[in-house]
């Protein structure tokens, strides 16, 4: 039965992992994405040479220079000492710390993947949503939607999207609207 347990776990991780991957904005310039990218690097070195922070607690995404921290971490003084150190990165414009204080069990974060993947494939049905504009995490059942949309509407509706999923418990709805400004 464990073996069994484990090969479905596996499985369904891996459904999720497919499903998110390669969400890169249509609606921001190659050169702010690559940008973005090595400010993520930065920042997950910095976590990980850090002793207050538990590295893989910790998920960074950034978008236009905006860095997103999600994850659930055992302090509230590692919560603080995360943003802390996304603020000190060079390029950094902003930070939204959605870092929760809790204990993260392996079945809840097999249900937070499955969440997001959940999600991700609700957006991806809705043809009026370019579902790889907007990146999708969960932690604790909160979900965030991160990215760039043409429309308020389109924000609206994934947001709602979101919020109508099976085991979701809120929604942190941070897509942006509208072309990039150069």
């Amino acid at each position: 039965m464990k073996r069994g347990l484990v090969m479905v776990t596996g499985s369904l991780v891996g459904v999720g992992v497919l499903a998110l991957a390669g969400c890169a904005s249509s609606m921001v310039p190659k050169n702010t994405r690559q940008t973005d990218l090595g400010i993520t690097s930065m920042i997950q070195a910095s976590l990980e040479a850090n002793d207050k922070v538990k590295a893989r607690q910790v998920d960074v995404e950034t978008r236009e220079g905006t860095v997103y921290l999600t994850g659930v971490v055992d302090t509230e003084e590692a919560r603080i000492e995360a943003g802390k150190i996304a603020w000190r990165t060079d390029g950094v414009r902003g930070v939204v710390n959605d870092l929760t204080v809790g204990e993260r069990t392996v079945g809840s974060e097999i249900d937070d993947v499955m969440i997001s993947a959940k999600v991700k494939v609700k957006l991806i049905a809705n043809s009026d949503i370019k579902a790889g504009d907007i990146d999708v995490s969960s932690s604790q059942g909160v979900v965030t939607l991160i990215g760039r949309v043409s429309s308020e509407a389109i924000k609206n509706e994934a947001g709602r999207i979101a919020a109508a999923t099976m085991g979701v418990k809120g929604v942190h709805n941070e897509l942006l609207v509208g072309n990039m400004r150069y």
